[in-house]
């Protein structure tokens, strides 16, 4: 039993550091200004792309801001060491989208249209509408062409982690887990696999990073 206990706690642990990294992976495709990337500073490089402070700092607020509508204390903001968070999330995200380049995957105009009219954000009565689309767009300083854009990025990602997920499966020693705790098994089953779809994904990042010539300048943001 008190293998099992563990084994839930490290569960209950993981899977919130899952939700805080795919909270700010969002973050990073959204809200995509039109500024010109060139005329800023370079706060890091992943072979050839690079990240501005800009797009660093545009990604940094919008976490923030997002963390403290949830009430966090001081303490708990520090204790999310949200700066590094947040640079390490959008090198992942280079790393990934060069990995993902390099095998041709490649989101379809049919899939990003979808994508976008299944918004809730871009509907109205629960249709969509392309003045709500232009106007949400407009509200947060970007454009069709800049949103779209940096959607097309973010459903390529999500091709890739499904793409590196699909090898996971439950171990037998953690079908045992999940049939001595109480709740619905099938939901816990998913969660068991999603950490897992996660862990694979990160091990292949860290796999590729080793292999990528990657410059950071840390005290741009210190």
């Amino acid at each position: 039993m008190l293998e099992i206990m563990r084994s839930h706690k490290f569960f209950s642990v993981f899977l919130l550091s899952v939700i805080t990294g795919v909270i700010i992976v969002t973050f990073v495709f959204w809200g995509i200004g039109t500024q010109n990337q060139q005329v800023n500073s370079v706060l890091a490089e992943v072979e050839k792309e690079k990240i501005t402070q800009e797009e660093y700092w545009r990604v940094f607020d919008n976490a923030e801001r997002y963390y403290r509508e949830q009430n966090k204390t001081e303490e708990e903001m520090k204790k999310l060491n949200l700066k590094d968070k947040v640079l390490n999330d959008l090198i992942d995200s280079k790393v990934l989208m060069i990995a993902a380049n390099n095998m041709k995957i490649k989101v379809t105009e049919d899939e990003l249209q979808q994508e976008i009219m299944n918004n809730p954000s871009f509907q109205k009565n629960g249709v969509f509408d392309k003045n709500v689309y232009l106007r949400t767009l407009e509200l947060n300083r970007t454009t069709p062409a800049a949103y779209e854009s940096s959607m097309m990025k973010e459903l390529t990602l999500k091709k890739m982690q499904m793409l590196i997920g699909e090898t996971a499966e439950l171990s037998q020693d953690e079908i045992k887990v999940l049939e001595a705790l109480q709740g619905e098994k099938t939901q816990l089953a998913n969660a068991f696999l999603s950490i897992k779809r996660e862990l694979l994904t990160k091990a292949y990042v860290e796999g590729l990073k080793r292999q990528m010539n990657i410059k950071i300048n840390k005290d741009m943001i210190n």
